[in-house]
Formats: structure tokens, C-alpha cells, sequence
């Protein structure tokens, strides 16, 4: 199948390209503090205002402020500003020099197009109506000559209220600019329109005219359009029955009255001892998760998700990803609703996390040993913590605090292992639990601890799903109780590429100044080996330095390595499934090493898939010695560097 074909087949029908350089007259906010204006309207007294009359008879030099607002005069001075160029200065010069640099830009974003049959139309800042139709829309950050916040955020409403018109598939949108900074600016326009990574790219205007590299960016986006969209309208489904779930359960829930509360205080919260408040928060919780389970709707758009293609396994876009944060989300109840009182007795309650309170001095014979990692599951059932004649003492179960690092060998994901725990905001913990190491604590003891300036805070608490779980594996060591499946941890991590010379000493791979090599590693939940995958933002510099490097000038044992990654089917996988089968934890060499083509991955995940070596990884500052003699024949090496973890 052919580059049409492939646009044609993911419904690229129609495009659009927005940039305020197809806009032939210039508007009242772009001109309003040109510096012009004042030689302008000084020039333009006695016989050069007669000029001016000519054509805007209500012409007033000593009007400026009007006039300057007025779009009607300026329309006219713009149609006429050749009869008085010698008036205007440098009023017009912004506006025209604009007009003349983005024209090679947008020429060869309409050739692009051309090339690959999709039949477009050129708009300047009144684009909304021809959007809403759009299936592709190659748009400029800034509409205006200003470059400013304002012009961005013009892009921004006018794109969102397109796509708040459209019915049906959302487009796929290529972002434009000039200015140095897209990557960032590029993040930032996707959260504010509501995008997927997958239906967005972005692109510097100058990158524009090179060869190839908006069709490329192109046939990215149609070769995840349609698994792109069940995504998108998964999304929007959810949000959008979500919202009508809130007011239908509402609507239940206001039957409730005084009368209810008081009964239902009277019957039965004064018998456990649960607060009101505490009580119905939990009711309200329920019902909404209720009616939002009620619609077919959010069902039915969840299921082409389990159709979502395998290959060509998608870009890596990791400069805002969190697959972390989601994580915890779903294993931990919000640290709000955690500290809303309960009326229980006891200060914690079943599935929170007990640990030293950050920033104490931790005793040597205290609650915690004198160790800053140690920390406690409360294992006890909740209704026995509630009331006053309930438990005397609670189980305690001990765990281990491990920071969150791809170097470190306690990534896996198992039935004893809590694998994120945020503590002070930004510190990031896995907890491998012990349950042969069970201890308890009083009532008394409880709540010295967590009295203010005690030993000891609530670190965070497991939803009841997540709790059940570990204590599933306490009692019976018989597995989780329908516990979520975790995602796939992830880290940045950024990357030097160097290759060995004939004399053996190591060269840095050249790229542009400014490029940074950024990537994903992602950890599957046995945690054992992981997946280097590229950033796609980095995609076309690696991809034409590697492209470009002179073979002669690598070690002949490196060669055939290196000749390999040549292939453009080779290299591009980088970018998709990554460095595969990298054994953890990340220290000392490791081999690099990508799917191999026509192979099927493994149906188990212990089982290595069928790759082929192409150089080495390596995290050690002197990586020529720690590899010696394999350093000549190791191929391209990638030096990586942790930056977090996401």
C-alpha cells in the first residue's frame, strides 16, 4: 500500500491549514502598539492628510486613538498603502515581512500535502467553520505577529470551539511555529485543547521544507487514527455520561432528608460509631460509581479498545506522561477524603499506611527502629476499629520503603508489593511487604503516635479493593482479590550516543545543538527486564545522524552492528517497542537490542521475544573501559542517564 493509500484508508479526506499568514489584511490588536503610528499620525497633517482623505474622508490626524481602533480605517489604509507608503514607515513592515517569511514555510506544507493526494484549503485566523469538517489541520501556535500569549491562546479557543462543533471523530492536528521552544509550548497546547499524544504532532516551520518530514509526520498519525479515536471518544464518552450520572444521582440522593439522617444516625451510626458526614460521603461515593456503571454508552466505547493494533506499535511521547500518578490514584483514597473525620475511635483504620513522620528524628528504640524505611499496613477490620468495644490491639503488618529507581532491582509487581506511595509531594516509594513480620499496637499507643508531634503520620490509604488484597495474602497466600491490574511503571531518562572509532577511543554521535535524546523505559510488572523506548520528539535528529554517520569512521567490529541500524525499518523501532529485553537493575553493560522483524511477540511475558543486537547500553561514566575488549565491536553505544520516574 502506497503513502495515499495509507492516508486515504486512516480518513484523511480533508485538511486545512490555519496560520495568520493566509490572512491578507492585518487586524486592530496586531497593529495597536506598533511604534508607527506616531510617526504616522505626525507625518500626516496639512496636503499628506488631503492624501489620506482621498480615500477616508473622515480622516482626522488628531483622532490617533480612534482611528488606530477603528478596523474600517485600517482596512483602507492597508488597500491604499502603496499610494502613501511614504507615510506609513515602518507602520505595515511587521505585518508584510511575516507574510513574506512564512511563505516558503506554508508552501511546503500545501506541497506535502499535495504528495500525498489529501485535498486541503488554506485559512487565516477565520478558520473555525472549515474545521469543524477537517480531518487533518496543520495550525500555527501563534495567530498573530505579536508571537504572544494572547495569539496562542486565540489558536486555543478557536481550535477548541471547532472541535466542540464537530460530530463524530475528532481530527488529527499538526502544530506550527517558529519559535525555538515548541517542544514545551507543543505539551502545553495539547493539555489546553484536550488531545491525545497519538492524534498530535508538532513540527518547527523552518523543519517544514525538509524532505519528507511532514508526510512523515502524516502517515504517524494516520497509522494510529482509528485506535487514536476509540481512545478519544472512550474519553469523551466517559466524561460526558460521567457528568450525566452526577445529576441523576443527585437527583436519588436529594429524596434523602433531615428525617433519613436523623434515622439513620439513630438506627445505626451511633451503634458503630461512624460520624454522619463520614458516613454519607461513602453512600454518595457508591451511587455515582453506580449510575456511571448504568451506562451502555461508556460501555460500548470501551470496547474497540481491545482491537487496538499491535503494529506499528505507536510513538513514545514521555515529556508529559504520568502513568504513575494514574497509578496511585487507583490504589490510594485521596488524601482529602482520607483526613475528613470518621467518629471512629481509633486513629487509623483498615489499609492505611503507617510511617515516620517526615522530617522527625527517628529513635533508635522507638516504634520504628531507628529505620526511615520501615512502615506498617493496619491489617485489622475496619468496623472493629470503629467503636469503643471493639479491638484492644491492632495487627500491624511491616513493609519496606524502596525510592522509586530504575537502577535498583525492587521494580516488580507482585501480591506483596504496594509498587508507588508519593511521600512530601514528589518522593516516590515502592513498599515490598513482609508478612511474616506481624506486629501490633494499643488504642493508647495509636494515638500517641499520631498526636501532633508524634513518632508517626498516615501515610496514605489503600482503597478497600487494594487493602483486601494484601490481606488476602496474609491470611491465605491465595492471591489478590480482584485487584486492577498496574500499569506499566515508567522513568525518563536521557541518552548520549556514542560509537567506537578505528583507534578504539569513543566518538559522540553529532547531532543538532539544542537536541536533547529523551526517552520512556517502561517496567512491566514483574519487573525484571524493561523497554527503552526513544522520545519521537528526538525521532528525525537521531534518525538522520545515524543516517548520516560515515561508516569508515567507526571500528570495523562495529560495523556490521551499525549497518543494520541503518535500515529505516530497523531504526524507526527506537521510537515504537524500543530497546527490548534490558535486563534490571540498569548497572553495568547491557546489550541493545530491537524486535526482530516478522517475529511474533511471546504470548507470556517471561518468555524473551526474538530480537537482534545492535550495541550496547551502559549507564558508567567510563564506559570504554568498563566494556573493554566488546567496546570495539559493541556497535552504537547508549549511554543512559536516569532523570525520574513518571
Amino acid at each position: 500500500m502506497n503513502d495515499k493509500k495509507r492516508v486515504a484508508a486512516a480518513g484523511f479526506g480533508s485538511a486545512i491549514i490555519v496560520d495568520d499568514g493566509y490572512d491578507e489584511i492585518p487586524l486592530v490588536q496586531e497593529l495597536l502598539n506598533e511604534d508607527g503610528w506616531d510617526t504616522f499620525f505626525d507625518d500626516a497633517c496639512g496636503d499628506d492628510a488631503t492624501r489620506i482623505e482621498a480615500f477616508f474622508p473622515e480622516f482626522d490626524p488628531d483622532a490617533r486613538d480612534a482611528l488606530k481602533s477603528d478596523q474600517t480605517f485600517i482596512n483602507v489604509l492597508w488597500e491604499h498603502r502603496d499610494d502613501v507608503r511614504d507615510l506609513l514607515g515602518e507602520l505595515f513592515d511587521t505585518y508584510e515581512r511575516k507574510a513574506i517569511d512564512n511563505a516558503p514555510f506554508l508552501a511546503a506544507a500545501e506541497a506535502a500535502l499535495k504528495a500525498l493526494g489529501i485535498p486541503f484549503e488554506t485559512h487565516g485566523r477565520d478558520f473555525v467553520d472549515a474545521a469543524v469538517g477537517a480531518d487533518l489541520i496543520l495550525i500555527d501556535l501563534f495567530l498573530g505577529i505579536q508571537q504572544g500569549a494572547d495569539d496562542r491562546l486565540l489558536t486555543v479557543e478557536k481550535l477548541k470551539q471547532a472541535i466542540g462543533r464537530r460530530e463524530g471523530s475528532l481530527p488529527s492536528i499538526v502544530l506550527m511555529s517558529q519559535v525555538p521552544t515548541i517542544d514545551e509550548l507543543a505539551k502545553e497546547f495539547r493539555r489546553d485543547v484536550q488531545l491525545h499524544a497519538s492524534a498530535f504532532r508538532h513540527v518547527r516551520k523552518p523543519d517544514l521544507q525538509t524532505p519528507g518530514r511532514v508526510q512523515g509526520l502524516i502517515l504517524t498519525l494516520a497509522a494510529h487514527r482509528a485506535d487514536s479515536q476509540a481512545l478519544a471518544t472512550f474519553v469523551d464518552t466517559w466524561e460526558q455520561k460521567a457528568k450525566e450520572a452526577v445529576g441523576k444521582a443527585a437527583s436519588g440522593l436529594r429524596k434523602i432528608d433531615i428525617d433519613d439522617l436523623q434515622h439513620i444516625r439513630t438506627m445505626l451510626l451511633r451503634f458503630e460509631g461512624v460520624n454522619t458526614s463520614s458516613y454519607m460521603l461513602d453512600v454518595f461515593d457508591r451511587v455515582l460509581q453506580y449510575e456511571i456503571e448504568a451506562h451502555d454508552e461508556v460501555l460500548k466505547a470501551a470496547i474497540p479498545l481491545d482491537d487496538m493494533a499491535d503494529d506499528p506499535p505507536p510513538l513514545m511521547i514521555s515529556n508529559d506522561r504520568d502513568t504513575y500518578a494514574i497509578l496511585e490514584r487507583t490504589l490510594f483514597v485521596n488524601p482529602s477524603r482520607r483526613s475528613h473525620a470518621t467518629g471512629a475511635v481509633w486513629p487509623i483504620t483498615f489499609g492505611d499506611i503507617l510511617g515516620p513522620r517526615p522530617g522527625s528524628t527517628i529513635k533508635p528504640r522507638g516504634f520504628f527502629g531507628g529505620r526511615d524505611d520501615l512502615v506498617f499496613f493496619i491489617a485489622s477490620p475496619e468496623c472493629d476499629l470503629i467503636r469503643a468495644d471493639g479491638l484492644k490491639t491492632v495487627l500491624l503488618v511491616a513493609g519496606s520503603l524502596e525510592e522509586v529507581d530504575m537502577a535498583k532491582p525492587v521494580l516488580g509487581v507482585s501480591g506483596n508489593i504496594t509498587p508507588i506511595l508519593s511521600i512530601e509531594g514528589d518522593k516516590r516509594y515502592q513498599i515490598t511487604w513482609d508478612f511474616g513480620d506481624l506486629r501490633t499496637a494499643n488504642l493508647s499507643r495509636a494515638k500517641g503516635l499520631l498526636k501532633k508531634g508524634g513518632d508517626a503520620v498516615v501515610l496514605g490509604r489503600l482503597r478497600d479493593v487494594s487493602a483486601l488484597g494484601l490481606r488476602q495474602q496474609l491470611l491465605g497466600n491465595v492471591g489478590r482479590v480482584g485487584e486492577m491490574a498496574p500499569l506499566p511503571r515508567s522513568f525518563r531518562f536521557s541518552a548520549e550516543v556514542h560509537y567506537p572509532q578505528p583507534d578504539e577511543t569513543s566518538q559522540l554521535l553529532a547531532l543538532p545543538a539544542g537536541v536533547a535524546l529523551r526517552g520512556n523505559m517502561l517496567v512491566p510488572r514483574k519487573g525484571r527486564v524493561a523497554n527503552l523506548i526513544f522520545d519521537s520528539s528526538c525521532e528525525n535528529d537521531l534518525t538522520t545522524a545515524i543516517l548520516s554517520l560515515d561508516i569508515t569512521s567507526v571500528a570495523e567490529g562495529s560495523r556490521a552492528r551499525l549497518n543494520k541500524l541503518k535500515e529505516l525499518s530497523c531504526l524507526r523501532k527506537l521510537f515504537r517497542s524500543g530497546l527490548q529485553w534490558t535486563s534490571l537493575p540498569l548497572k553495568g553493560p547491557r546489550d541493545a537490542e530491537l524486535l526482530k522483524d516478522g517475529e511474533p511477540l511471546p504470548e507470556n511475558d517471561d518468555k524473551k521475544p526474538k530480537i537482534e543486537k545492535v550495541g550496547k547500553i551502559v549507564t558508567d561514566q567510563d564506559f570504554v573501559k568498563e566494556l573493554g575488549a566488546d567496546f570495539r565491536k559493541s556497535g552504537l553505544v547508549f549511554k543512559i542517564s536516569v532523570e525520574d520516574s513518571i
